[in-house]
C-alpha cells in the first residue's frame, strides 16, 4: 500500500539525521539504489572536515543523491562518479537541483578513474566500495586522486563478525554474491 507524503516524511526524519530530513522523501525513494544514501552520508561527514570549495570525488555514485546532498550542504565541489548510471541521466538530477556549477557527473569504472593525481582534497564512497574496494591494491591506488593530507571515507555494509563455515540460514534469504565481500570493521582496519 502506497504511503501519502506526510507518512514518508515520518518515516525518513531521523533527529541524527537533522540535514538529510529536509529533503523530499518522495524524491529518494524514487531514486536511492540501496540504504537511505543521505543518511550514510551525512553520518560519514560527521567524521570528516569538509569545507566550501573542495574537490570532492563522489565514487560510486549511483543516481547522485550523496553528490547533490554534499554539494548543498557543505558548498564543496563534486565530481559525481559511477559505473552503472549514465552521465546524461546524472546531469538531469544535477539540472533539476541548480548544481550545474558544483556538481560534475562522470561515467566511469573505479578500477579506471579519469582524474590527475592529487585532484581532490577528499574522497566519498557510500555504498558502493565493496564492488572495488577489497581489492588488496586498490586502496593503493585510489590513494594517488587525493592530495597529500586530503582524506577519503566509506560507508559499507558489515557483520559483526566474519562469516566462518557454511552461510547461516537466516542470510540465506536475501543473499546475493555480493554479499561476499561484506565484512567485519577489524576486518576493513586490518585491510587499509
Amino acid at each position: 500500500m502506497p504511503l501519502d507524503e506526510e507518512s514518508l516524511r515520518v518515516l525518513l526524519t531521523r533527529r541524527e539525521f537533522p540535514r538529510s530530513s529536509k529533503y523530499d522523501p518522495r524524491w529518494i525513494l524514487e531514486n536511492q539504489m540501496g540504504p537511505h544514501p543521505l543518511w550514510l552520508t551525512e553520518w560519514l561527514c560527521q567524521d570528516m572536515d569538509l569545507h566550501p570549495g573542495m574537490r570532492i570525488l563522489d565514487l560510486g555514485c549511483g543516481k547522485g543523491l550523496s553528490s547533490l546532498f554534499l554539494a548543498q550542504e557543505f558548498g564543496v565541489e563534486v565530481w559525481a562518479t559511477d559505473l552503472w548510471i549514465e552521465a546524461t541521466e546524472n546531469y538531469q538530477r544535477i539540472k533539476e537541483a541548480g548544481l550545474v556549477k558544483q556538481v560534475f557527473p562522470i561515467h566511469a569504472d573505479a578500477r579506471s578513474l579519469p582524474y590527475a593525481e592529487e585532484f581532490f582534497e577528499a574522497i566519498i564512497c557510500v555504498d558502493a566500495y565493496i564492488y572495488f574496494g577489497t581489492d588488496d591494491l586498490y586502496l593503493d591506488y585510489l590513494r594517488r586522486f587525493v592530495q597529500p593530507g586530503g582524506q577519503i571515507g566509506i560507508v559499507v555494509p558489515g557483520f559483526m563478525q566474519e562469516l566462518n563455515g557454511p552461510l547461516p540460514a537466516h542470510l540465506r534469504p536475501f543473499w546475493a554474491q555480493e554479499c561476499w565481500t561484506w565484512h567485519t570493521l577489524h576486518w576493513w582496519e586490518r585491510h587499509w
